[in-house]
């Protein structure tokens, strides 16, 4: 749950709810989760606000004044088939669970909220746009969140230096193939001829910052990243490794 929550560092959240009090005390809770709440007491603001900021997930109750969560969902879907929805309840009517299960909701909760489970459905609403958000699972114990640009090792951030941080880019950019010793000297150090002692002394901290053998030795050759834990569906964004071109 740790690593998903990693996730929603720098993510959205649209929150509707339309009583005030409860909107008031969950909103306090997803602020410490997400980067950006944003609120709304109706659906029909609940759209304008989706149409205005394209939140990353959203979070909504199924009924509401002016336009209930199913209607929305069904206007949101229309446009949006990905983002994570969960939907609220605090009854249970199941012929308007059935319809929402029809437009592919990715969580419920029963009202009153508890952190805990509130904090599970928003881990586990989000496998489906897991990709869509950035992270990618390097091993068990370690990831990389493209998003804030932090590699996370169970569940804390590593500190990187400037040259230590564009090695593993370079590495992740080229991850299913060997990087020479020349390709990473030209990338990191283009205005500079560099020694074959300062790449081994970049990859040895690296090492020694996350504790597992992350950058493996090609002899002869160069290095390249140990991809056991790696998708070959993960991308990273071009705007993330653009600096290294």
């Amino acid at each position: 749950m740790m690593t998903n929550l990693l996730l929603l560092k720098n993510k959205t959240v649209l929150f509707a709810e339309d009583d005030q009090i409860m909107r008031e005390q969950t909103t306090e809770v997803l602020n410490m989760i997400f980067a950006k709440v944003y609120t709304a007491q109706d659906g029909e603001e609940a759209f304008v606000l989706y149409e205005d900021h394209s939140p990353d997930i959203i979070i909504t109750d199924i009924k509401m004044p002016k336009k209930d969560g199913l209607k929305l969902i069904k206007q949101i879907r229309q446009k949006n088939y990905d983002i994570p929805i969960i939907l609220l309840t605090s009854f249970a009517e199941y012929d308007m669970l059935l319809n929402a299960a029809n437009l592919s909701v990715d969580g419920y909760l029963v009202k009153p909220i508890e952190l805990e489970q509130l904090t599970l459905t928003i881990c586990s609403s989000i496998q489906r746009a897991k990709k869509n958000l950035g992270l990618i699972q390097l091993d068990e114990e370690l990831c990389y969140n493209t998003g804030t640009q932090e590699i996370y090792h169970k569940g804390v951030s590593i500190p990187f230096g400037q040259k230590e941080q564009e090695l593993l880019l370079l590495l992740l950019h080229n991850r299913f193939r060997t990087v020479t010793k020349e390709e990473i000297a030209t990338t990191l150090w283009p205005l500079d001829p560099i020694c074959e002692s300062a790449i081994k002394n970049l990859i040895l901290r690296i090492r020694k910052k996350v504790g597992t053998d992350i950058v493996l030795s090609v002899r002869g050759i160069g290095y390249r990243l140990n991809t056991r834990g790696v998708s070959r569906e993960d991308k990273l964004p071009k705007n993330i490794y653009a600096r290294l071109q």
